[in-house]
């Protein structure tokens, strides 16, 4: 794995490049977004390409499939598909468990499906 982290780069830690692990966004209110493909790790955020061309709410729950991690995080850019999320508290901010947890880790997630119009 490559890290990236080089002048110009306003990113607060170095960046990791993933396999394309897939994950999954969230309302805040526990609403379905769309899976998406992990592109870049960090502890602080990641870079994502959602499944479709949706808007992201500011805020959203991200939880990634391999990792089995839930975090809060703020849509830092988006531009089409891809979305630069920024994790609200960093790893600290990691959610292990309650019901949006245990939904989103199931093969069959079962939050309600988010609307985007």
């Amino acid at each position: 794995m490559s890290t990236t982290c080089g002048t110009g780069n306003r990113r607060k830690a170095p960046r990791r490049r993933t396999r394309l692990r897939s994950g999954k966004t969230a309302t805040l209110q526990n609403r379905f977004i769309s899976d998406c493909l992990i592109f870049d790790r960090s502890p602080l955020g990641v870079r994502i390409r959602l499944a479709g061309r949706i808007r992201l709410p500011e805020h959203v729950k991200f939880f990634d499939d391999e990792l089995g991690t839930l975090h809060v995080a703020r849509v830092v850019w988006q531009r089409d598909n891809e979305v630069g999320l920024a994790f609200a508290d960093g790893e600290r901010g990691c959610l292990r468990s309650g019901p949006a947890h245990a939904a989103l880790a199931g093969k069959y997630y079962a939050l309600r499906r988010y609307r985007t119009t």
